[in-house]
């Protein structure tokens, strides 16, 4: 769909001039953000939906302050009028009271933002550990993601095909001579591995992707797109970040692209799941000291480790290293497998080379034999009772950065860990990196690919995020 003037992103007044615009989650950081964003280029007004219960309504009351008195400075064609209102997203009949609100105030809708998957409505679920969530954390995060793009595909278009004639009589008013409108999801990160953001996410961005379809068959002219935000800094304090510009994003940086996708400048865009994230998701892990116990800490309680079992895997590993037979590469290798359930225990391996070079095993190999021949890995509990039969794997080189165990050595391991296993890489500087199995072995083949239950069909967790 090409625009027309009306909706030309070149307009003098502002890309967005005249737009009637809908964003839940407006008492969040970032919806905050994309309320300024839409109001810096010249939307008409903004419906700031907010969440209604009673707890945050001190939080949202100063918000609403703030955002309507504020806003309307950096519009350049006069002040945006922002209306706070209680809205609660997963209601179907409360979002078509708002779009009749809508219409009956300014005749028109021309952007919703659904940035609800942030909001009070999103429960966390602790270290993403499915058996720790309860059916209501489930259904509230599904609901908290999934309904408000989900109402707002099936009602805000019929909206958005409205037409106005003439300008109202409110600041920034525009006739509306073509039919326009943009859905946008805010997201969160499809990739991460908290089971049940990752669920709801998954089924936000099928919203999107099936909505597409569903708009073209009803011949609308609605565009409907995600964003994909990752390490997003809501605090406002200066946060460092694992991600490829080794800092946390912004939430205005997130608004820009809102407002991209808000405007003409996108329209020939529908569909599409926009990462927002300083390039995490293609760049190398990161590589962390382990002399930090903020850092440590930080690891840890992602990757569900505790701090004394970190430093249990590290020095061992290191100390693993003094019993690697390696005349002909010189390179040594110590591994440490951390058994789970009450054992607990640590069993040690380095790698022991061989004149026959193919001969020789991988440190991560000789730790993982050891610990199955020593009764570390119980196949029948495994299958029963549904248990990850070793908790982590820890390896150290002399090299800097860190090392990753080799091809052979992942599907070993893939062997007898679950996908979500943290495998800790610690390099000669004792420092460290950490990445989950699933990461080092994509799209992997197991033993319950042979009929066999193994620790990926018999773990019903992830481990989340990386820091």
């Amino acid at each position: 769909m090409d625009t027309t003037e009306d909706f030309s992103p070149y307009r003098a007044d502002g890309k967005l001039y005249g737009f009637v615009c809908v964003v839940t989650g407006a008492s969040q950081a970032i919806g905050q953000a994309i309320v300024h964003e839409l109001a810096a280029h010249g939307a008409a007004s903004i419906y700031g939906m907010q969440a209604c219960d009673k707890a945050a309504s001190a939080e949202t009351e100063t918000t609403s302050r703030t955002l309507h008195d504020n806003i309307g400075a950096p519009n350049p064609a006069g002040g945006t009028n922002v209306i706070p209102y209680p809205f609660d997203v997963t209601r179907e009949d409360e979002t078509l009271v708002l779009i009749d609100e809508v219409l009956n105030a300014y005749g028109r809708l021309d952007a919703w933002v659904c940035c609800s998957s942030s909001s009070s409505n999103n429960p966390p679920s602790p270290r993403g550990l499915l058996h720790e969530a309860t059916g209501d954390d489930v259904q509230r995060c599904l609901e908290a993601h999934a309904l408000a793009p989900l109402w707002a595909l099936k009602h805000a278009p019929a909206a958005m095909a409205k037409l106005t004639t003439k300008a109202g009589a409110y600041p920034n008013a525009a006739p509306k001579s073509q039919e326009y409108g943009s859905i946008i999801v805010i997201n969160e990160s499809v990739t991460t591995a908290n089971v049940l953001h990752t669920m709801a996410a998954h089924a936000a961005l099928g919203v999107v992707r099936s909505g597409v379809a569903v708009l073209k068959g009803s011949g609308s002219k609605v565009r409907i797109n995600c964003i994909s935000p990752g390490q997003i800094n809501t605090s406002g304090i200066e946060e460092a970040g694992s991600v490829g510009t080794e800092r946390a994003g912004n939430p205005q940086e997130v608004a820009r692209v809102a407002g991209f996708l808000a405007s003409g400048f996108s329209s020939y865009m529908t569909g599409a799941n926009l990462v927002v994230d300083g390039g995490a998701s293609i760049a190398p892990p990161a590589v962390l000291s382990s002399q930090d116990p903020e850092v440590v800490s930080q690891a840890c309680r992602a990757y569900g480790l505790g701090v004394p079992e970190f430093h249990e895997l590290r020095t061992r590993a290191r100390a693993a290293k003094s019993t690697s037979y390696s005349p002909y590469s010189r390179f040594r290798v110590g591994a440490v497998v951390l058994a789970a359930g009450a054992s607990g225990a640590y069993i040690s391996g380095a790698n022991v080379e061989n004149a026959s070079y193919p001969v020789s095993t991988c440190a991560e190999r000789v730790a993982l034999t050891k610990a199955v021949t020593e009764g570390h890995y119980n196949q029948h509990h495994q299958q029963h009772h549904h248990h990850q039969g070793f908790k982590a794997i820890a390896v150290a080189t002399d090299i800097t950065p860190p090392a990753s165990p080799c091809g052979m050595c992942r599907q070993c391991i893939r062997e007898f860990c679950a996908p979500s296993t943290p495998i800790v890489m610690f390099d000669k500087n004792d420092n460290f990196s950490i990445m989950r199995l699933d990461e080092l072995l994509p799209l992997s083949f197991g033993p319950e690919a042979l009929g066999v239950a193994g620790p990926a069909t018999a773990t019903a967790t992830a481990a989340p995020p990386a820091i």
